[in-house]
């Protein structure tokens, strides 16, 4: 039986970080309702002790869940619970309450996270991973209920794509502490996984300009063509500080879901750094997404690795999400 993807919070967080942060498990008191796109077990109670600010938009994208969960009640068990205003995804705020506990780096995080490409996705969790100079919560579907950073998270990972995505922040090392935005653009490009050298303009063989968005929010692009042909292009534009690239298809195809990004990004703003958005074409309607930006001494990074036609949008969605957490 297919079921939907799930989210686990911990009534009482529970978990030590030792190694790559797999440790410590949680008791769970309350009964699944459903919230949103997702089954949330547990009582929402890893509310920080503020109010989250620093959002840059309150409003998300028609393609991501809303951004407030509100419990309702199960089909399944008929239970109810009464709603939380908590803006925290709760898989979100479990894995970053142990951060409060266990880092002095800057905290901050999406109120939005991906949501399930389709039926037959199991309950989300993740593995919180840090050390002295950066952090990083991981987002992964498995297979039964288990909290953040369970031990058993390997051993039940759901099969063909556990990873739902990440995010975190890095401190730049005093070698990329750099002043020119030719500089930072370098640093975004070392950083960012998705970015290839073997995708440079520079290795172009041939471009020619595109029109990417609709009507007065159109954009002009410029596409790339490698070893004479634009079978694999790449489609390079900027919005502000911003650079946004494609790669790995046709440029129709790539101008084709850069006209969701464009439209989006005109009505919700990214953060006010220099950054860089690399969206990787997986076939002709589907891609994976990687966002990069520089805030001062930090280099703050998060992905959506689900392939499908939403994912920069849905990306893009959680860079325009981000607040810090305290």
């Amino acid at each position: 039986m297919l079921k939907s993807r799930a989210v686990l919070v911990s009534a009482a967080f529970l978990v030590t970080l030792t190694g790559c942060g797999l440790s410590g498990t949680a008791h769970i008191t309350q009964s699944p309702s459903k919230s949103q796109d997702y089954t949330v077990s547990g009582q929402v109670s890893t509310t920080p002790s503020t109010t989250p600010s620093g959002a840059t938009s309150t409003s998300s994208s028609p393609s991501t869940p809303a951004s407030t969960t509100t419990s309702t009640p199960s089909s399944s068990t008929g239970s109810s619970q009464s709603s939380s205003t908590s803006p925290w995804n709760p898989v979100v705020a479990s894995a970053m309450n142990d951060l409060v506990n266990s880092s002095d780096l800057p905290l901050a995080a999406p109120t939005v996270v991906p949501p399930p490409p389709g039926p037959g996705y199991g309950y989300l969790t993740a593995l919180v991973i840090q050390n002295a100079t950066s952090w990083s919560v991981r987002l992964i579907d498995t297979s039964i209920p288990l909290n953040v950073n369970s031990t058993n998270i390997q051993q039940h990972l759901i099969a063909g794509a556990p990873y739902v995505g990440s995010f975190g922040i890095n401190l730049l090392s005093q070698s990329e502490l750099v002043n020119t935005a030719p500089e930072r653009s370098s640093v975004l490009r070392t950083n960012n996984a998705l970015w290839a050298a073997s995708d440079a303009s520079a290795k172009a063989t041939a471009s020619q300009k595109v029109t990417v968005g609709s009507g007065g929010d159109a954009l002009v692009a410029t596409a790339y063509a490698f070893n004479g042909s634009y079978n694999s292009a790449k489609l390079v534009w900027t919005e502000g500080d911003w650079t946004i690239e494609i790669v790995n298809a046709s440029p129709r195809y790539e101008q084709a879901m850069a006209l969701s990004v464009v439209n989006y990004l005109h009505t919700h703003y990214l953060p006010p750094y220099p950054g860089l958005i690399m969206i990787d074409m997986i076939n002709n309607a589907s891609a994976v997404t990687r966002i990069d930006w520089i805030n001062g001494d930090q280099l703050i990074l998060m992905d959506d690795r689900q392939a499908t036609p939403n994912n920069p949008v849905n990306t893009c969605s959680m860079a325009v999400h981000w607040t810090p957490y305290h």
